[in-house]
């Protein structure tokens, strides 16, 4: 399932953040398809997909002590829309 997430952080924290983003590691299971830094600061977008909760929890949960994470599942628009007819009453 795709998952973005969008994190963000206390300006003060801005150093713990860049520690934890040099000794991040990719859990098995999930792919990262793109990432994003907001320029203006104290956030950061990530789209991956995740082949289980497990690695979902693996992915997210270190953070979870210096940054709110919201997390959403997402799919393409193209796909989305196949669904509709499925779902019309």
């Amino acid at each position: 399932m795709l998952f973005m997430d969008v994190s963000t952080w206390d300006p003060s924290d801005r150093d713990r953040i860049l520690e934890h983003f040099a000794k991040m590691e990719i859990p098995e299971g999930i792919d990262v398809i793109n990432q994003w830094v907001d320029l203006s600061g104290n956030r950061y977008y990530i789209l991956y997909e995740a082949e289980s909760s497990e690695a979902y929890g693996a992915f997210n949960l270190p953070w979870s002590d210096i940054c709110m994470i919201d997390s959403v599942p997402v799919m393409e628009t193209s796909e989305f829309m196949q669904l509709l007819p499925k779902y019309k009453k």
